[in-house]
Order: structure tokens, then C-alpha cells, then sequence
């Protein structure tokens, strides 16, 4: 037995220069050693999980410390530079990210980068700013900053990292993938109401989402969106439905908050922020904006159908409505403008589907030239989608708006003698 223990005081022990030394310590390596401690234990643990302490820190040192309590270390290191934590005794004067600099100073390289490695990007950027910044540190600063971390430590006085990475990191241990981004992106969104939730998301994709609600329960969904997206809905809603709810819409006026609560459940649990009492709902103005946006086969079908079913609804509607054919009640001078606004390829697309009575009033405002190429692009071209006729009819519509919002050209809604 006394021939192990002079064996034992033979070992030298690697004291780290900047503590005092320890009488008593474990030696570190023993050729024979005896039954371990529960600290002998753990460093074995750390050392088989790639985490050996390296060559030159005594294993009792505040370098070991906090080596092995890295994840923490890094938390102080958090919490030092968000909350802009300052420094006492020989640090007095010195916070935030120079306190966490003088730290990495004193840590030196094999515990500084195991502590930062916790960290993310760009919660190093400005701990690594401090360091260059920094050329130099008095000794006994940098240890008195180290032992702050250590104290930091041992009383868990630090910030606990939540954010989106945790959250994945956490869910992904219980759920899918698919659910985890679902229920992260989810939990991202601001706060906004339930339509607004509906305005970020294509036409196609609710069309299909609400085609089986029924068509009162649609009229409402469209009437809490834009026209030009209640008008790519309407447009990919089975043909039967089109007309019934363009028809509900435009005799939608006012409806009550719990009324558009319950429809806001019936499409998602995500809905908020109703206010109280009525909300202006939809009208013939609001039906027929839809409409203007549609292509001329979804307006054509609405319109016919609803006068089937009431010609007086359908008349109102109409009495908002400016579709192309409507560009033949324009002043001459007026339709020159649209003209000039024009492609004159995509006028010929365009005249391709068009009452005749349009297609005189162009050919009157055209110089004999100009006409000549529309008709000859109509007889030698090809034979192209209704889609795409439909969608340059839609943008000569929206050069007229351009121009009457300009106060170029005088739209006249509602039967002639409202002009005045």
C-alpha cells in the first residue's frame, strides 16, 4: 500500500498557472488506480464522448468548470451581451460584449471555442467584435471574469435559449416533419384575422378548400377578400355553384360579427380579432368587381344565370360592371387613348372574341393602316386559348381604369340619363 502511494506522489500534477494549487487532488492517471469517484466518473463519460479535457487545464480548475459546463457557459455568455450585464471590482466600468470578450480572453482557445461553439452566428458576431477590438486584458480581469461565468453557473443565473430552432428541435421528437413545419411557421404568423390568413394564399389552393361549403357560406368568404382574388376563386368553383353564389354575394348586404366567427371556424381554428357588430359584407359594387376581374366565360355564366333567376339583381350588378365589349360606349377620343395604351397584337387577341358592334367602333377611331394590320393578324392567326383572350381583354381593361382613374376617360355606369 505505501509503495502505491509513493508511486501516486511521483505523478506530477498539471496545475493550470493562472489558480492556486490544491494539496489533495486525484492524480490524473494511474497505472493501477483505485475504485473510481463519482467526479472520476463523469470525466471519463465526457472524455468517451469526444469532450476530454484538454492537455494542460487541472481537472479542478475554473478552465475544467466551465469546459465541462459549456452549454451554460454559453448561456452566461447570452445573458452577459442581451442584457448588457457590467462587471464588478477590476471590472468595474466594462459590460455587455467587452465583458464577454474578457472572458474569451481568459478562457483561452481550447475552452473558448467549446463555450462559443454553443452559441449560434450571430450571437458570436458581437462577442468576436469585442475580442478584436480588445488587443489586450489585465490578467487579474480576465479571471475575475471567468469566475463571474462560473458563479453564473453554479446559481443558474442565465438566459435559457426557447426560440424557432428549439421548438423544431423539441417537436421533432414527438411528431413528423411536416408537422413540426406546420406547427413552427404556424406559431410565426402575426396576429391577424382569419381572411387576412386567407388573403396569403392562392386562389387554386382555396377553391377546392371551400367548394364544399355551401354557396351562402362562400358568398361571405369572398366578400372579406379582394375582388382579384375572389375572382380567381369564383372562376375555380364548379360551375354550378358560380352563379349561385354571385348571386347570394350581391344580395349580401351587413352581417353580424357571429355570423363571420362561425364561418372563420368552419375554414380555421386560427381566427382572431373580430370586431363587434356588423361588417359591410358584399352588394352588386362588390359582385361586380369580382366579375371585372373574371374571364368574359365566368361573367357570361354568373350574369345569365342570375337573371334567370332574378333580372333585377342581375341588372344592379351589371349596373357596376365595365367589361370589353363596354369600351364601345367611349368617346371617340377616349378609345384612341386606349389604343395608344395597346399593343396592337394584343388588340387583335382581343377583338378575336367581341361583339361587332366594338369592332366597328375600333375600326372608326383607327387610321385605314392601322386597322388593315388588326384584321390581317385576325385572318392569318392561329388558333389560341379562350384563357388567353380572356386575360389581354383583361388587361386592356385595366389600361381603361388606368386612364379613368386619371381623369382620361369618363366611364358611364347605370342607365344614360344618370350622366349629368
Amino acid at each position: 500500500m505505501s509503495e502505491e502511494r509513493g508511486r501516486q506522489q511521483e505523478v506530477k500534477e498539471m496545475v493550470w498557472p493562472t489558480e492556486k494549487d490544491v494539496d489533495a487532488r486525484p492524480p490524473i492517471k494511474l497505472p493501477h488506480p483505485e475504485p473510481q469517484t463519482q467526479a472520476e466518473t463523469a470525466l471519463e463519460v465526457a472524455e468517451s464522448s469526444g469532450t476530454e479535457l484538454p492537455r494542460g487545464i487541472a481537472a479542478d480548475s475554473t478552465h475544467a468548470f466551465i469546459f465541462a459546463h459549456a452549454r451554460e457557459g454559453a448561456a452566461v455568455l447570452r445573458t452577459i451581451v442581451r442584457k448588457n450585464v457590467e462587471g464588478d471590482g477590476p471590472l468595474a466600468g466594462v459590460a455587455g460584449k467587452e465583458l464577454a470578450a474578457t472572458f474569451v480572453i481568459g478562457a483561452g482557445e481550447e475552452v473558448s471555442a467549446r463555450v462559443l461553439g454553443e452559441l449560434e452566428g450571430d450571437e458570436m458576431r458581437p462577442i468576436a467584435e469585442g475580442v478584436v477590438k480588445m488587443e489586450e486584458a489585465s490578467h487579474h480581469a480576465c479571471m475575475h471574469a471567468l469566475e463571474l461565468v462560473r458563479k453564473r453557473i453554479e446559481e443558474e443565473d442565465y438566459l435559457d435559449l426557447g426560440g424557432e430552432k428549439y421548438a423544431r428541435n423539441v417537436l421533432g421528437r414527438v411528431m413528423e416533419s411536416y408537422r413540426v413545419d406546420w406547427m413552427v411557421e404556424g406559431a410565426q404568423l402575426p396576429e391577424i384575422s382569419g381572411f387576412e390568413m386567407l388573403e396569403r394564399m392562392k386562389s387554386e389552393q382555396i377553391s377546392p378548400f371551400i367548394a364544399h361549403e355551401h354557396p351562402q357560406t362562400v358568398a361571405l368568404i369572398l366578400s372579406q377578400l379582394k375582388p382579384v382574388q375572389a375572382a380567381g376563386i369564383l372562376a375555380n368553383l364548379p360551375e354550378r355553384m358560380q352563379a349561385d353564389v354571385a348571386y347570394r354575394l350581391t344580395t349580401l348586404e351587413e352581417v353580424s360579427t357571429l355570423a363571420l366567427t362561425r364561418v372563420e371556424e368552419s375554414l380555421t381554428r386560427s381566427l382572431r380579432s373580430i370586431s363587434a357588430g356588423t361588417v359591410r359584407a358584399g352588394g352588386a359594387q362588390a359582385t361586380a368587381n369580382m366579375l371585372n376581374l373574371s374571364g368574359s366565360s365566368v361573367e357570361r355564366n354568373v350574369l345569365d344565370q342570375m337573371e334567370a333567376q332574378d333580372p333585377e339583381t342581375a341588372e344592379g350588378v351589371r349596373m357596376y360592371m365595365f367589361t370589353f365589349n363596354d369600351i364601345a360606349i367611349l368617346k371617340d377620343d377616349e378609345i384612341r387613348l386606349v389604343i395608344g395604351e395597346v399593343d396592337q397584337s394584343d388588340l387583335a387577341l382581343a377583338l378575336r372574341v367581341c361583339n361587332e358592334e366594338l369592332k366597328e367602333r375600333f375600326r372608326s377611331v383607327m387610321e385605314d393602316d392601322s386597322w388593315r394590320n388588326i384584321e390581317e393578324l385576325l385572318e392569318y392567326a392561329g388558333p389560341v386559348r379562350m384563357s388567353e383572350v380572356e386575360a389581354v381583354q383583361q388587361r386592356i381593361i385595366q389600361h381603361v381604369r388606368k386612364l379613368e382613374e386619371e381623369g382620361k376617360v369618363t366611364i358611364v355606369r347605370g342607365a344614360p340619363d344618370e350622366l349629368v
